[in-house]
């Protein structure tokens, strides 16, 4: 499949129409990517397309998008006087690529090319034909232009757009949120969030840092459960708390059992979305908050779940900081360097225990399986120990960790205490 790469893919020759500070977000991201493989930060899509779409109409579609969302054209510079720029260039044609083959083939091919930031625009796209009829496209964005929300964001756009359907007004750029976020207005969050990542950090155990860091290997197991996902959905509603906040709990207490730990420092992902005005804005607005829970294996699960979900919204308002900040005062209280070598020089670096709930993201993409998988392969960030949670008929489980033990056991064991105490909480609640 060679033939899909032609000489200087990716690389499209344009003007440079602004350039200016980094938001947050893109902060956050390109700390935490730069000791990663090129390739972990690709994001491939598969996008079905509906009878009758011809390859210019597809391309029309995929140049309206990168005209509406400057970060789908925006590369990026690292300067000793302003350190990391965002360069906005100007849109440029679709070019698109057309193959007769397996999307998912594609996918692979698109997802395994790295992207230089600094030169292309950061998403490559292909359209796949069926007995040379268009059936499906296949992007693949670098994670740094986008993240869960703005890939549904851009599908459903992309959509209407093919079906003549009216989009929303022009959108939010990231120069405007970065000149807002660094602006003198906003020092006092900024301090705010300063003071939050101390307090955490002053209350948290040391940090843990893996044995044999140079022997880290990575291993993941998945499992989907429907009792899972009913039963997460009827405890939140019963405790007027949210399911991510639910599974975080059970998180949580699953491996409060499995390490024997009582007090746990976890890494979650917040969206930084609600400001209406920046919900829009499609680009790598996420950045990870710190929660720090004791485990009292003695208390109500009701309890439990109640105080872990009022504590993460406490830092769920801290959730847009600058990094840099953070490991500056990460240096203080002993959190320097990484926990497995894979986020030296990021905050990411800090944390052992990853969640991330992603809803009902790519549901059409991944189909669930009730029994237990388990692998070696795939998209891995380096996170020691990572806990991704799809959300929708069933609860989709994906357990990832690097780390320099060996074997699934301590992956499929976690991932199936983590089910029973869900199922477990709200049987006991029903009986």
């Amino acid at each position: 499949m060679s033939n899909f790469f032609p000489r200087g893919f990716g690389t499209v020759q344009q003007s440079v129409i602004d350039k200016g500070p980094v938001t947050f977000g893109q902060l956050s991201l390109w700390r935490s990517i730069a000791e990663l493989p090129a390739v972990a930060c690709n994001l491939p899509q598969v996008w079905s397309l509906p009878p009758g779409t011809t390859a210019e109409s597809v391309e029309r579609a995929l140049e309206t998008l990168e005209r509406r969302h400057e970060s789908l054209r925006t590369r990026y510079q690292e300067t000793a006087e302003h350190g990391l720029v965002q360069l906005v260039w100007a849109a440029a044609p679709a070019s698109l690529g057309v193959v007769e083959a397996e999307a998912e083939r594609v996918a692979e091919e698109l997802a395994a090319t790295p992207f230089d930031l600094a030169a292309d625009r950061p998403w490559r796209a292909r359209l796949v034909t069926s007995s040379g009829e268009p059936s499906r496209l296949v992007v693949c964005f670098h994670h740094i232009a986008v993240d869960a929300w703005a890939i549904n964001q851009l599908q459903q756009e992309f959509q209407d757009l093919l079906a003549g359907r009216p989009v929303s007004a022009d959108p939010p750029n990231c120069r405007e949120l970065a000149a807002e976020q660094w602006s003198e207005a906003r020092q006092s969050r900024r301090r705010s969030a300063r003071k939050h990542w101390q307090q955490v950090f002053e209350a948290a155990p040391d940090m843990e840092r893996d044995p044999a860091p140079e022997a880290v290997t990575s291993r993941w197991a998945r499992c989907g459960s429907e009792a899972a996902a009913t039963a997460a959905h009827r405890t939140a509603e019963r405790l007027k708390v949210s399911v991510p906040s639910v599974l975080l709990s059970a998180f949580c207490v699953a491996l409060s059992r499995q390490t024997g730990r009582r007090r746990l420092l976890v890494a979650v992902y917040t969206n930084n979305r609600s400001d209406p005005r920046w919900e829009n804005l499609v680009a790598a607005q996420n950045q990870i908050i710190p929660l720090l829970v004791t485990v009292d294996p003695d208390e109500e699960f009701d309890t439990f779940v109640g105080r872990v979900h009022w504590e993460t919204l406490r830092s769920y308002k801290h959730g847009s900081h600058n990094v840099d900040d953070v490991l500056e005062i990460g240096r203080k209280f002993g959190y320097t360097g990484t926990v497995n070598g894979s986020f030296d020089g990021s905050v990411s670096g800090f944390f052992r225990y990853f969640f991330n709930y992603l809803g009902e993201y790519q549901k059409d993409q991944a189909p669930t399986r009730q029994d237990m998988e388990t692998g070696t392969a795939g998209r891995n960030i380096g996170a020691p120990l990572y806990l991704q949670v799809q959300d929708g008929e069933a609860l989709t489980c994906t357990l990832r960790e690097n780390s320099s033990t060996t074997g699934f056991d301590g992956v499929t064991e976690l991932l199936l205490d983590l089910q029973d105490v869900i199922v477990s909480a709200a049987d006991e609640k029903s009986a």
